[in-house]
């Protein structure tokens, strides 16, 4: 069965964390997630709050982030990356405000240097 992908709030900006199969943080912008991620909305905002506030690096393209960075350009699962990190960030080195939602959403695959992920195509 193939997981259900939703914005919570269509035409508004949100941003997740994920982990992916090698164990590291990979942050999400804009668009979809899975739909178990969808029942801890009040805790996924309270982390971007806090990284915010903590981390503004991460929200920025210049210098990139010291984690795997994508973004979504509409409702579509397709997600583009900023830019490959030279030494990302793993989900056990990340703050607990962070790690306890990314580690809600366990990516199939290693991200790595890939370019672009469709959330549909096997990645949850």
């Amino acid at each position: 069965m193939a997981e259900i992908l939703r914005h919570p709030r269509p035409g508004f900006m949100w941003d997740w964390w994920a982990v992916d199969a090698e164990g590291f943080l990979v942050q999400l912008s804009c668009g979809p997630a899975p739909e178990p991620l969808l029942a801890h909305v009040d805790r996924v905002d309270a982390a971007a709050a806090w990284a915010e506030e903590n981390r503004p690096t991460w929200f920025n393209r210049d210098p990139l982030p010291p984690l795997h960075a994508f973004s979504c350009n509409g409702e579509l699962p397709i997600y583009t990356r900023h830019g490959v990190p030279d030494s990302p960030l793993r989900l056990s080195d990340a703050s607990a405000a962070i790690a306890d939602v990314a580690a809600l959403v366990q990516l199939k695959r290693a991200v790595g240097d890939t370019w672009t992920i469709r959330l549909d195509e096997g990645w949850v």
